[in-house]
């Protein structure tokens, strides 16, 4: 008989037997934007940083 710490699918299997609905928070609402083209993938990461950072900002406000 295998031990269920051998067993690297026993979790997965104890899951799916006994499932378990938990309510998730909803998200902070993402501001509205354009559509962009970048030039390189640096600009659209900075772009990007910018919006994450706009994004905790709002949500710290609200939160």
């Amino acid at each position: 008989m295998m031990k269920v710490t051998d067993d690297y699918k026993a979790k997965t299997r104890l899951w799916a037997e006994h499932p378990k609905v938990v309510a998730v928070l909803p998200g902070p609402r993402l501001p509205r934007f354009p559509a962009k083209k970048f030039r390189t993938h640096a600009e659209m990461n900075l772009w990007k940083a910018a919006l994450l950072r706009e994004v905790a900002n709002e949500a710290e406000r609200h939160g």
